[in-house]
């Protein structure tokens, strides 16, 4: 963090950062809920959207908010990429906030037309906070600006038509069936163009063995197999612990709930509130973590599809014709939670997770405690509610939740917390950094003003 490597720069660079800390208490108020009321209202529009496609529609609206203030206050760096273009110096002495309400209603109001009352209400709530000016004025203009540029550049991603992309199982030894009546999820979802990185190639991971047939024949698929048999069986387990029990419910995030990507939103807004971060890093932490978790999502689908594993149930009701003499078959045998309807390799919600904690212990270190509560059966009320004591205990919990539920092998969690890495690692080394700064010892003469006028709380 910016902070801590001053910190380290100069002894006496805490004692000059706690005199301008008294100054900027006094002089302005930390507005970080301004982002965080935004994040909320999506989540809860969101309810009946699919991981990949929340954390694709939550990058737009941070990227709007985010945008629109950068583009204002000159902080960090706005976001390009590809075709998008980053946009210019916005209008001289226009409001940053109000241009960051109007940016986030027009997405929502463009994303979610069903939420336009709530939206409205929320956007005319918060400006009514802002006094009218020819300020306010400009930069709601300037917001709705930015919204549009970004909505256009992302109309043609191919989001819109990845839940109808035609998909026909394989069907044989070793692939996906179909455990349920509900249709392939998002089957186009790794055609759909990134935020941040490249491509997907790079990213995806291959089964050990390198193919299907090699994977089923090897060691690593006996451990794999035994392991999910033994604690995510559904009925009389008497392996997996009440604990256990606990992460696979808590983690499911099923039909109704906010989703793993909402759980992950919700904890960076809790711990953004308990670190008094500004509605500009506020804004800048969230655009950077769904960024990564929408482009992790990418590559973890496109993975997903291509390789087409079948799902442990399946699994282990033909335990004796996948060609490997350790597995035995259970015909009676079912997964603790409903398994969702893809293929199993790799897995999504250890993807999504490994990035979320990846990016946020950058920001925060990892070492952060916070409590999340879940929605188990999607009514809309909290029914569990766990501590955790780090971000890497949270999403170890989320990967090892699909064993506990018995949906996903180990590998294919081992897997896909790789791609979550390598994603974030790659947003964070790529984008939203800090704007150049003065170095050395000119920083240190200059860093009270310097910290009023560049990092000033807003």
């Amino acid at each position: 963090m910016f902070y801590q490597s001053m910190l380290r720069f100069t002894p006496h660079f805490s004692m000059l950062l706690a005199s301008v800390a008294l100054l900027l208490t006094a002089a302005t108020a930390v507005r970080a809920d301004l982002v965080s009321d935004w994040n909320a209202l999506a989540l809860s529009s969101m309810t009946t959207t699919e991981d990949p496609m929340v954390a694709h529609d939550l990058a737009i609206l941070q990227l709007s908010m985010y945008n629109a203030d950068q583009s204002i206050e000159g902080t960090y760096n706005t976001y390009s990429y590809g075709a998008y273009a980053a946009p210019g110096a916005g209008p001289a002495g226009a409001d940053s906030q109000a241009a960051m309400i109007a940016a986030a209603n027009t997405v929502m109001q463009y994303l979610y037309s069903g939420s336009s009352s709530e939206a409205t209400s929320l956007y005319n709530t918060q400006l009514s906070g802002i006094a009218d000016s020819q300020a306010k004025t400009d930069g709601i203009a300037w917001g709705i600006t930015i919204a549009n540029n970004l909505l256009s550049a992302r109309s043609a991603d191919g989001s819109a038509d990845a839940a109808i992309t035609p998909y026909t199982p394989v069907g044989t030894v070793g692939y996906w069936q179909q455990t349920s009546s509900a249709g392939a999820l998002l089957p186009g979802w790794g055609s759909v163009g990134t935020f941040a990185i490249p491509g997907t190639g790079s990213y995806m991971p291959s089964l050990p063995g390198g193919s299907v047939t090699a994977y089923l024949q090897s060691s690593q698929y006996e451990t794999d197999y035994n392991q999910v048999k033994l604690l995510g069986a559904a009925l009389n387990n008497v392996t997996r612990t009440s604990d256990q029990t606990n992460q696979a419910y808590f983690w499911a995030a099923g039909d109704g709930t906010v989703k793993m990507t909402g759980m992950w939103n919700q904890i960076a807004q809790t711990v953004a509130t308990n670190a008094s971060l500004s509605t500009a890093e506020t804004a800048h932490l969230l655009a950077t973590l769904n960024v990564a978790m929408a482009d992790a999502s990418t590559v973890a689908m496109a993975s997903i599809y291509d390789t087409q594993f079948w799902r442990p149930e399946t699994a282990i009701a033909n335990g004796d014709i996948d060609g490997n003499a350790g597995t035995t078959v259970d015909s009676l045998w079912t997964p603790l939670i409903k398994s969702p309807s893809l293929p199993e390799y790799v897995s999504l919600g250890a993807t999504i997770s490994e990035a979320a904690a990846t990016v946020l212990a950058s920001y925060l270190g990892d070492n952060v405690s916070f409590s999340l509560g879940s929605d188990i059966n999607g009514d809309g009320s909290i029914d569990l509610t766990r501590n955790f004591t780090s971000f890497s205990q949270a999403a170890n919990e989320a990967g090892m939740a699909g064993v506990y539920g018995g949906t996903q092998f180990m590998t294919s969690v081992t897997d896909g917390k790789a791609i979550g890495s390598s994603v974030a690692n790659y947003v964070l080394g790529t984008d939203f950094a800090l704007v150049p700064e003065p170095a050395g010892a000119v920083l240190v003469l200059c860093g009270g003003l310097f910290l009023l006028g560049a990092r000033r709380r807003r």
